[in-house]
């Protein structure tokens, strides 16, 4: 078999010498480290070099020269050139003919290690929004998309602009060719990139030749052959390749590069031998190969349509919220400004002008449940949400919502009724009192809505571990088919089983989100048209605790008796402000404005004798922390109420931190302001 190859070889060459054929190859000058120009201008690189060994071993004239790949590509087609070396086999057939492999290429992502210490597909598939800097390229993006669809991509044009990327904490990773991108991040010194092992796009690198340059195919084919098993070809590859394409995950990296190479080296001597079983065994690997990338390319179509339909859902329920959103904002106000209208055009006696204004108060406080639901779950949402841990008083929190809600119970005519078992409880309870208060809330005011008659029921235990609450009522119930999907955003909005009853159909979203932060429990028990049941749990943060000093304690609104006051109310809105000046003027002897933070602290400087300041917290210029800080850098004694429309108690104990005396968010309830007023002791 060796005299017989030794004889192809011998009678190739001399039909070489015999027509005296004289090719010319071209090489692209800008693709390293397969081949590209070095600072001298050379020609250099793993496929220059393959091609100048087969040269070699053949002593066949070939000329050899670099250009941009499309000029190259123009030459070939032109026949100027007999071929192209570096060239990707398409996966189908063309115009020209493609020699055996020099080499597989592959994409795949890279990471910073100073940024992660280990990175892999299921972090970049789990990771909200993750950045990735690529290629613009259609395929790249329609596979990263494939296994994250919310990545978001910054595109480059050139390999050292695609590893300065890798620099910037925000992105997550970067995709490209896995030795091409070595090659620069070694160049640039970047030995903290690190390429995922998980290989894709692995395509075949090796010569595009000329059909009317057969022989050239078949000299460069075999001369493939020679060099592999020579060794020439392994002494090209460990100079140029593999320092860029080794395992960095693996301890045993040398020993399993020993047997690729050796198993490597055995299948081509074993190839050699049986030439024709090897060109079997070529088409059934091209063959798989084909089969590969349509798999591939089948299974990203699926997953993109996967994608685009829980898109399209999610679009059509966030237009069914909006559409409520829209209706619950337009009906109160239309309360609001319909009577407003008849209050001002016509003559009403004192009693319709006091229900007229009722409605008004009634559609305001509608309105503003609907935005601050709204403000709650856009904040759940974009995960902004923060807790608040806190020794709180379970049994003070559902008198007080008892209390509250008894009076709506006697006016449908529905039986509330309160079970408490608190014997299990021997240590203060911390959790965080506003979710608490609004998640009962919620829960409680949904019981009442759907309960035209019957009962609604409040029980809860409490444990030093857990408290755990049970509403139950005897109303309309939930249809089984949408007791799964209750708790999820944008889908209440189109409950039809809900018509007829105002509200946004948040309030459970917002339950759900709330008793997730607090690593609780909520789940139901519902039939349709006997009634529902809530179970809460919530577990005792008593490990967490972020103590807050409440200042401001309760008291009663009755019998304001209200000492006069020098005032800097400090505000930008003129209606605001307004509204402000008619509250305070009765107790007030004089009243002065600041429309800005800076102009607050002017004031107290000239008006010393202020004794209260009314501080609005977003202004301009400066805002309310900021001119509470610098007022209290001089005058210690004032009295600095924070007003705000953020109701977060984020904000109130920012308030307090930059020297606020208390906290009233608005809409401003007067009763409430008045009672901070009767704290003023200047």
């Amino acid at each position: 078999m060796k005299l017989r190859l030794l004889t192809s070889i011998l009678l190739l060459f001399l039909i070489i010498n015999k027509s005296h054929a004289q090719y010319k190859v071209m090489f692209g000058n800008d693709y390293p480290p397969y081949n590209y120009l070095n600072d001298k201008g050379e020609l250099v690189g793993f496929n220059v070099d393959i091609l100048n060994a087969i040269k070699k071993l053949y002593k066949t004239p070939i000329n050899v020269e670099a250009s941009d790949w499309k000029t190259i590509n123009d030459y070939l087609s032109k026949d100027s050139i007999q071929g192209i070396g570096g060239a990707n086999f398409p996966g189908y057939s063309d115009d020209y003919i493609y020699t055996r492999s020099a080499i597989n290429t592959s994409h795949c992502f890279f990471y910073n290690t100073n940024f992660t210490s280990k990175f892999s597909l299921e972090i970049l598939r789990t990771t909200k929004e993750p950045l990735v800097g690529i290629w613009k390229n259609e395929v790249l993006s329609h596979y990263v998309l494939s296994i994250n669809p919310t990545a978001k991509f910054i595109y480059v044009n050139d390999y050292n602009s695609l590893l300065k990327l890798i620099d910037r904490k925000e992105v997550t990773c970067i995709f490209g060719q896995r030795v091409g991108a070595m090659y620069y991040a070694k160049q640039l010194g970047k030995d903290y990139v690190r390429p995922l092992e998980h290989r894709i796009l692995e395509r075949n690198m090796g010569f595009k030749v000329s059909k009317n340059a057969p022989e050239l195919a078949k000299l460069l084919d075999n001369g493939l052959e020679i060099i592999l098993a020579n060794g020439e070809y392994q002494k090209i590859y460990d100079k140029w390749i593999a320092a860029y394409d080794k395992d960095y995950n693996s301890p045993q990296i040398n020993l399993k590069y020993i047997l690729f190479i050796g198993a490597f080296v055995s299948l081509l001597v074993f190839s050699l031998l049986i030439f024709n079983r090897v060109l079997q065994i070529r088409v059934q690997e091209k063959t798989q190969d084909l089969r590969d990338q349509l798999q591939l390319n089948s299974e990203m179509m699926i997953e993109l349509e996967k994608q685009k339909n829980i898109a399209e859902e999610s679009d059509k329920m966030k237009s069914a919220f909006l559409a409520n959103m829209s209706h619950e904002i337009r009906t109160p106000m239309n309360g609001i400004l319909g009577f407003a209208e008849l209050l001002k055009t016509n003559s009403y006696s004192v009693e319709k002008q006091a229900q007229f204004i009722g409605i008004i108060q009634q559609s305001g406080n509608r309105m503003l449940e609907t935005i601050n639901n709204i403000i709650d779950v856009s904040k759940l949402e974009s995960g902004l949400e923060k807790l608040i841990i806190k020794q709180v008083n379970i049994k003070k929190v559902i008198d007080e919502l008892i209390d509250f809600f008894t009076i709506e119970a006697k006016k449908k005519g529905l039986k509330l009724t309160l079970i408490e078992d608190t014997s299990g409880l021997t240590q203060p309870f911390f959790t965080d009192e506003y979710k608490l208060n609004s998640i009962l809330t919620n829960l409680i005011k949904n019981a009442l809505k759907f309960t035209k008659d019957g009962f609604v029921e409040i029980s809860y235990k409490l444990t030093n571990e857990f408290a755990e609450f049970k509403i139950s009522d005897s109303g309309i119930g939930i249809p089984y088919d949408k007791q799964a999907s209750i708790f999820e955003q944008f889908v209440q909005a189109d409950y039809s089983h809900s018509s007829g009853f105002e509200g946004s159909g948040l309030g459970l979203s917002i339950s759900k989100g709330y008793v997730t932060l607090l690593k609780g429990n909520l789940k139901l028990e519902s039939i349709p048209a006997k009634g529902t049941t809530f179970y809460v749990s919530i577990p005792n943060s008593v490990s967490n605790t972020n103590h807050i000093d409440q200042d401001i304690a309760q008291q009663s609104s009755n019998n304001i008796h209200l000492k006069k006051h020098n005032f800097i109310v400090a505000e930008d809105d003129e209606t605001s402000f307004y509204f402000l000046e008619q509250i305070l003027e009765p107790f007030s002897n004089k009243i002065i404005r600041a429309k800005d933070g800076k102009e607050a602290i002017e004031k107290i400087k000239e008006f010393p004798d202020t004794s209260i300041i009314l501080m609005d917290i977003k202004m301009p210029k400066l805002n309310g922390f900021e001119a509470t800080e610098a007022i209290r850098k001089f005058n210690k004694k004032v009295f600095i109420i924070a007003q705000s429309a953020y109701i977060q108690e984020s904000i109130q104990i920012s308030a307090t931190k930059a020297g606020c005396n208390a906290f009233i968010s608005k809409p401003i309830d007067k009763q409430k302001l008045y009672q901070l007023l009767e704290m003023v002791k200047v």
